[in-house]
């Protein structure tokens, strides 16, 4: 038996989506106030917005691969 993963216990806990759309918000702005392009940044602030629009905000971030797959994450 390997270690517990995020995806063993239906990605309850862990780092939550809505915290990675909140910093990734943060590091878009930062990048924005020293006029740097982030466009990946802004891409993946994106996903998770749309992901955590689904009400899976609370879920670990790594939901998002089955998100991308075009399963639903359980809420």
């Amino acid at each position: 038996m390997g270690p517990v993963t995020p995806a063993d216990r239906e990605f309850e806990g862990g780092f939550a989506n809505a915290l990675m759309l909140k910093d990734l918000k943060l590091a878009v702005e930062a990048a924005q106030g020293v006029s740097a392009s982030v466009p990946m940044g802004a891409a993946a602030g994106a996903l998770y917005q749309a992901l955590v629009n689904t009400g899976a905000g609370g879920k670990d971030f790594s939901s998002m691969i089955n998100f991308l797959k075009g399963m639903r994450v359980e809420q």
